[in-house]
């Protein structure tokens, strides 16, 4: 779906792609529904990342099975220490996994906190090779109707925090979680779709049909999709250097919302946010209700 700079996908095309010679422009006009079948995939498509199974993580952690949700599902439990604790679900980014958010599992346990997190479609060791917003969604809430016990606090990071919006407004099982930290998410759901036209070469009208076929494949409108703030103690944290993320636009995502404040921080770009020590710690407080 997004471009971010580290995407083979994106550095094999421009390769192969440009500067794109007059031959190449006549075999496009022979082939005409071939660059936008191939921006199709790629907005379909993450670069999966899988952390290597020694990778240290957390004690305490249990698999959870999701029934009833294709494609699998990798998803895990932290259950807390003690009895009542509250219970946070964390949504990592596209092209991410489980081992990005461990920092915020750390930091939720040591605060008393269960936590549940999981691989998203096509994501870390879940299956599947394709995924989208809506059934990253979906995932949300699957993943929350298997644990089985009421959600207080959810957390996502880019586009992970975009689809926690989304599941939101569905049909969320029992409680909603009535605190929200939104990570530099995703504001603009078009704005992967430009991206990826850019990069393709698409005109206008290869655009309106790059649109149309997600459109299809999601079973709504893409342009539908921009998150809303829920009525909860929410919290935005964004850097104001995110080049993947514009920080402008997921602003307007809280505008006017009185529940809400946003915490604005420097130098940490997109990826590195996630990780950053006093981020995590600012996200967990307010995950467990500690920032007053």
């Amino acid at each position: 779906m997004f471009l971010p700079n580290k995407s083979t996908n994106v550095r094999s095309f421009m390769k192969r792609e440009s500067p794109i010679g007059w031959l190449d422009g006549l075999a496009a006009l022979a082939r005409p529904w071939s660059a936008v079948a191939e921006a199709a995939r790629l907005y379909f498509t993450p670069e999966r990342a899988v952390a290597p199974p020694a990778l240290p993580e957390p004690a305490g952690g249990v698999v959870l099975a999701v029934p009833g949700f294709t494609p699998h599902l990798n998803a895990r439990l932290w259950p807390a220490a003690g009895a009542g604790g509250p219970l946070v679900l964390l949504a990592h980014d596209w092209e991410g996994q489980v081992q990005d958010v461990m920092p915020l599992v750390a930091a939720l346990l040591s605060r008393g906190a269960g936590v549940l997190a999981f691989d998203a479609p096509a994501h870390g060791r879940s299956s599947g090779d394709s995924t989208h917003l809506v059934e990253m969604a979906a995932a949300v809430r699957a993943v929350v109707r298997a644990v089985g016990a009421p959600v207080h606090a959810a957390i996502g990071h880019g586009v992970g925090a975009t689809a926690l919006t989304l599941a939101l407004e569905g049909d969320w099982p029992g409680t909603p979680p009535v605190r929200l930290v939104l990570l530099a998410p995703l504001a603009d759901p078009m704005l992967p779709v430009r991206q990826i036209a850019h990069i393709h070469r698409l005109d206008m009208n290869g655009e309106m049909e790059l649109v149309q076929r997600i459109d299809r494949v999601m079973g709504q409108p893409i342009a539908a999709l921009v998150p809303k703030a829920p009525p909860v103690a929410g919290l935005l944290v964004h850097s104001s250097d995110d080049r993947i993320m514009p920080v402008a636009d997921a602003l307007h995502i809280v505008a006017g919302a009185a529940s809400w404040r946003t915490h604005l921080v420097s130098g940490l770009g997109h990826r590195r946010l996630i990780g950053d020590v006093s981020v995590v710690a600012l996200a967990a407080d307010h995950a467990v209700g500690r920032d007053g």
